[in-house]
């Protein structure tokens, strides 16, 4: 039997109580006033129980929220690593991209540098063409001027052949002058053209430089910044969290103090009704064997006695053995069944009235072999061991009543 049985044990003895006194009644003297008490306190025992079932519930209710706010700061807690560890890593690669920018920047500078001494160069360059251009202008005018035959006239002005030879010498250099001036203009020309090229990829990769690698940051800033704020909501919900922690923890002190107070008074109570029953006892004028027989023949082994057990109390004694399941569980003396029926806690159980105000109770059973109403005898097989109910494995568990209080069994019956 667990703690839980407790609960039943109210209505149990109000129901014996009740039938006990309708097949016992030459044994019972009972006045108007003490059945009026004892419908009080059986009143007061039930709102009593009530509220000791609403306390347990609301401490289960808030030790599963306690336990749900547990998982999720757990999960918090590590998601807020995992986006601490992703921010750790982002800000390197920012460093890194700091640096290199720093790196492309100096190369600018450089490639600025070029790109002024380029210019100077292409400028010069123009200033030759532009004289050579002018050279080449007074040539032509002068070619121009002189016409067509003032080569031939001065080849026919020789006035000997030496002179002619002469003439023809000076022709020929002033040929050679005339080309290499047209050769040197295309030349300075040609290397202009490749100058300007050249400040054109110089420029192109003073562009191309900073471009991608300034993208790229701006990219890791932005995805910082969104880590960050996710990293802001998730540690702001942890301590949210950590709040509705602490208001469940004072929450849970103040039901354990509710608690505690209910069990105070459910012992009060439960006391009131032992005195209420001792003053029944002792107006009783019937008689009854106080020993009973075993009621589980050929298992003696009591796993669980009568007592304080696990918060509670164990309102009967707990017989097992090896074996056991489906063993008969026989009336421990002569009587009339008045309950065999089912119950959350006892399992399928059967109670007995012997007369003179005592009762047993064999509870956890398999199965039940008689019906209330039915007279049995003592060692008459009742009902079979089972685990029904709140039980851990198959026994018996067998309480002692007297005037619907619980007794100690070992007082009344011996393997």
């Amino acid at each position: 039997m667990k703690a839980k049985m407790k609960k039943f044990l109210s209505v149990a003895a109000a129901v014996m109580i009740g039938l006990t006194a309708g097949l016992t009644a030459p044994v019972r003297m009972e006045t108007t006033v003490s059945a009026a008490s004892l419908s009080e306190i059986q009143a007061k025992k039930k709102e009593v129980q009530k509220n000791l079932d609403e306390a347990n519930a609301n401490l289960k209710e808030i030790e599963g929220k306690m336990n749900e706010e547990a998982a999720y700061q757990q999960q918090l807690s590590y998601q807020i690593s995992l986006n601490q560890q992703k921010i750790n890593l982002l800000n390197e690669q920012i460093t890194a991209l700091t640096d290199s920018i720093a790196e492309k920047e100096e190369l600018i500078e450089e490639k600025k540098q070029e790109i002024i001494d380029k210019e100077a160069e292409i400028e010069q360059k123009q200033g030759e063409i532009d004289q050579t251009y002018e050279l080449f202008k007074v040539r032509m005018r002068s070619l121009y001027m002189a016409g067509e035959t003032s080569s031939l006239e001065m080849l026919f002005s020789s006035e000997s052949f030496a002179d002619f030879l002469t003439n023809v010498e000076l022709m020929k250099a002033v040929s050679q002058s005339d080309n290499q001036l047209v050769d040197n203009l295309r030349a300075q020309k040609s290397e202009q053209e490749e100058q300007k090229a050249e400040l054109v990829e110089i420029k192109a990769q003073e562009e191309e430089a900073l471009a991608g690698i300034e993208q790229d940051k701006e990219d890791i800033i932005l995805q910082r910044e969104n880590i960050k704020a996710t990293q802001s909501e998730l540690e702001a919900a942890y301590a949210k969290s950590k709040t509705a922690q602490q208001d469940y923890e004072a929450l849970q002190e103040q039901y354990k103090s509710n608690k505690s107070a209910v069990l105070a008074e459910e012992k009060a109570v439960e006391a009131e009704l032992q005195a209420w029953y001792a003053a029944q006892a002792a107006q009783s004028s019937g008689t009854a064997n106080s020993q009973f027989c075993w009621p589980l023949p050929g298992y003696t082994y009591v796993s669980s006695g009568y007592g304080s057990r696990w918060g509670g109390f164990h309102t009967g004694m707990d017989i097992t053995g090896g074996g056991v399941y489906g063993a008969n569980i026989v009336a421990a003396e002569s009587g009339t069944v008045i309950l065999a029926a089912s119950h959350y806690s006892y399992g399928n159980y059967v109670i007995i009235d012997h007369g003179g105000g005592y009762t047993t109770l064999y509870a956890h059973a398999s199965s039940i072999l008689v019906s209330v109403g039915q007279q049995v005898s003592r060692g008459q097989a009742i009902a079979k061991v089972g685990s029904t109910g709140n039980s851990t494995g198959p026994h018996l568990h067998f309480e002692v009543r007297i005037n619907g209080a619980h007794k100690n069994p070992a007082g009344y019956v011996h393997p």
